[in-house]
């Protein structure tokens, strides 16, 4: 299952270049809620499509003819690049691997927002292609601190609104980022549950966990309190 192109979508596909899209009041706010269907079966899909880019990146080689040829029949195959774009100057994703880092450059990327504890992104090579980073260490599938999700979704509003590019992103880009990247649309004046609803229209793997969306409500009240 191909993901979308690495390269953002137009203003006129989006609708906005930035996420400060206010929703104004509502009279009831629909809650987040977590699907245990939707979790399994985006997990059981993952499983699939990891299989299946073991045995791609064989059969058709990067740049080789096989995979042009495989392209054009629209043979679903790994991008370089395992990302997705939520909004123009948001995307989501998962490990951005040094040598990917000039063609993370070329999509426009600006700043970057590493959620792994169990890994980090090399600072200096990305400042060799002048892309800033933020690094928010979390151990996998569990969330990021309310506090770590504030610093992290101001940080990235910030970048968009002087029209940077940010990328959030994680392993796989499945829970961590993706809790991170509701945050940063809530942050930015989206509703929760309606964040949550555009990253995984975007993004076919993004699947946070229980505890996960649980942290997302949790943030969502903080920020509201915060506001009033």
């Amino acid at each position: 299952m191909p993901s979308d192109s690495v390269m953002p979508p137009s203003v006129n596909e989006q609708g906005s270049t930035s996420t400060q899209q206010r929703t104004g009041a509502a009279a009831e706010v629909p809650a987040v809620r977590f699907s245990f269907l939707h979790w399994a079966t985006t997990g059981m899909i993952r499983v699939f499509y990891r299989g299946w880019t073991r045995v791609a990146v064989r059969l058709f080689p990067e740049n080789s003819r096989s995979e042009s040829i495989a392209r054009k029949l629209h043979v679903p195959l790994p991008d370089t690049l395992n990302m997705s774009w939520v909004t123009p100057h948001l995307a989501v994703g998962g490990r951005v691997r040094t040598e990917d880092i000039s063609a993370l450059s070329q999509t426009g990327v600006t700043h970057v927002v590493d959620t792994r504890s169990e890994y980090s992104d090399d600072a200096e090579e990305l400042g060799k292609e002048h892309i800033e980073l933020l690094y928010l260490p979390t151990p996998d599938t569990y969330p990021l601190t309310i506090e770590q999700l504030m610093e992290g979704a101001a940080w990235a509003n910030e970048q968009i609104n002087k029209d940077g590019r940010v990328l959030i992103h994680c392993e796989h880009g499945v829970g961590r980022s993706v809790l991170l990247t509701c945050a940063t649309l809530i942050y930015g004046g989206m509703q929760a549950s309606d964040a949550l609803a555009l990253v995984k229209r975007k993004r076919w793997q993004a699947a946070p966990n229980q505890r996960q969306v649980a942290r997302l409500r949790e943030f969502d009240a903080a920020f509201r309190a915060q506001q009033n």
